[in-house]
């Protein structure tokens, strides 16, 4: 699972990710979606690639700052092939994102178009300090 960690421990990791250190190098890649994530000063940007997924497949949840990604495909196939390649197609997963500073939740919001998701998570605004009047 892929954390965002603050930018001042990054230099720390050996590897980029745990799933990197042991499949990717190899050209094999667990059942999950590939996902981008970018930092601008305002918010954070999650794209997810889901091809042949449809909006309904996907589930989306967010819970303090960590960002879970879910979905699931329901492949109902009866027919009686000659051959078959494609079982090993993507049809269930749940990828887990830590984000390092506040999310406003209701300002969060999800796009899906063409198998592609993008979620943009707006970092929360710092509270403003106010004056006190002494009476």
């Amino acid at each position: 699972m892929r954390d965002l960690v603050p930018r001042t421990f990054e230099s720390l990791l050996p590897w980029p990710d745990f799933e990197d250190l042991f499949f990717w190098p190899f050209g094999w890649r667990p059942n999950v979606p590939a996902v981008d994530i970018e930092e601008t000063d305002d918010a954070y940007i999650v794209t997810a690639d889901l091809p042949g997924f449809d909006k309904s497949d996907i589930e989306i949840e967010l819970r303090n700052n960590v960002l879970v990604l879910r979905g699931e495909k329901v492949q109902r196939n009866e027919r009686r092939f000659l051959r078959r390649e494609r079982t090993a197609s993507m049809t269930r997963f749940e990828r887990r994102f830590t984000f390092p500073a506040d999310i406003a939740h209701d300002k969060v919001k999800a796009e899906f178009n063409k198998g592609e998701l993008v979620i943009t998570l707006p970092k929360a605004k710092a509270p403003q300090g106010y004056k006190i009047q002494i009476n």
